[in-house]
């Protein structure tokens, strides 16, 4: 990680997380965050809820660099102390993380250790990145990622260690809405009675599927969005033009990582296809739709989850873009040409039906249902609702 860190980036992010607009509810929120850091009255389990993008793994890490810095803590960590150096190289003894990982091919099970090099590296390109971003690094294909039961029980082991420095011992679990439902009861026990000084902070894009044991360990705090100034002053120290930054502005909804992929690409991945299907779905053309479900299906399980997101989304915009709310709808220009003209075919005499089939196919994508038949079957359905009149 010494080598590829981006000191532009890391530096505007640290800055701007903690420079936004007074009164903003961002900022509000880390003041909070970090008062109860500096007077040492946090709780010792903290959960950041929000998109992945938002920033929950950013003030984690901040909280971790508070905790372990020895110099004038005033303004923030000061930067210079051996335990502020050892967190800008990923590589403070008393900082933990637990992520979401794949079992490689011959490998009998797989823990976060195994990873570290890979996080590192995307720690050092920037702290705001989500699943997407995580599972491109990894190049995981259709692999499922998760976080396991031996995952939690190496968690316990090194808790239960003393802390190399003496002081905190902070352990950050990023993504722990993958937590197993076993991993998560093994942790129970230690959230409840954590070793001395020692601090949990989870970041999750969501708390569906989490136990409810776990949910009521820990204080939860919803992460709002980033401001736009913080966005585009992000998106412009990367090097991005004005152009792609108004389309990230106008679709982030405050999610960093979005930004990033929004600036960094002319089109949504799933754009083309959302627009062939409708075409061929609206036509009945049973031919193209066919030919369409084998292009779906070679996509991968976790391609097929966002492109049936991003169809849900297209669907909502051609809605709005139906009532003409410009000011309201969330596409790139070249979406808006095609919602202008498709809104007519999308409206309340169907919308609700269609949002329930798309919703309905992708909860049968993430269970493993043969993706190939799942779009052919949404597919005869999307035919039959796009004829219904206005």
């Amino acid at each position: 990680m010494e080598s590829g860190v981006n000191w532009a980036t890391m530096s505007v992010m640290k800055s701007e997380v903690n420079t936004a607009i007074d009164g903003s509810p961002r900022n509000a929120m880390w003041n909070s965050i970090l008062e109860q850091v500096q007077s040492e009255t946090l709780a010792h389990a903290q959960m950041f809820v929000g998109p992945l993008g938002r920033g929950g793994l950013h003030w984690a890490l901040d909280i971790a660099r508070h905790l372990h810095c020895s110099g004038d803590k005033a303004n923030g960590p000061c930067g210079v102390c051996p335990a502020c150096l050892q967190h800008v190289i990923g590589q403070h003894p008393d900082l933990h993380m637990t992520f979401p990982v794949f079992k490689p091919p011959g490998k009998d099970y797989s823990i976060s250790e195994h990873m570290l090099g890979p996080m590192r590296e995307q720690l050092a390109l920037n702290e705001n990145f989500d699943m997407q971003d995580w599972r491109a690094k990894l190049n995981t294909g259709n692999k499922q990622l998760f976080i396991s039961v031996r995952e939690a029980a190496e968690i316990v082991r090194k808790l239960s260690l003393t802390a190399h420095a003496g002081g905190w011992k902070v352990l950050i679990i990023w993504g722990a809405e993958a937590l197993r439902i076993d991993a998560a009861n093994k942790l129970l026990k230690i959230l409840e009675e954590p070793p001395k000084k020692t601090v949990f902070l989870l970041v999750a894009a969501t708390t569906d599927g989490l136990p409810a044991t776990v949910i009521s360990r820990v204080q939860r705090w919803n992460v709002p969005p980033y401001e736009e100034h913080q966005v585009a002053r992000a998106l412009q120290v990367e090097g991005h033009e004005a152009a792609p930054v108004e389309d990230a502005l106008r679709l982030c909804e405050g999610d960093m990582a979005v930004a990033r992929r929004i600036a960094a690409s002319p089109a949504s991945a799933g754009f083309a296809l959302y627009v062939e299907w409708m075409r061929a779905c609206y036509g009945r053309a049973g031919q193209r739709i066919t030919e369409l479900a084998a292009d779906f299906h070679d996509l991968g399980r976790e391609d097929q989850k966002q492109f049936f997101d991003y169809a849900l989304h297209m669907t909502r915009q051609c809605i709005v873009a139906g009532y003409g709310a410009d000011s309201l709808v969330r596409l790139r220009a070249e979406e808006l040409a095609f919602a202008n003209k498709f809104a007519r075919f999308i409206h309340h005499g169907n919308v609700s039906k269609m949002r329930d089939e798309l919703e309905k196919a992708a909860a049968e994508i993430a269970g493993n249902v043969y993706g190939r038949t799942v779009f052919l079957d949404l597919s005869m359905k999307i035919q039959a609702l796009l004829h219904i009149p206005q």
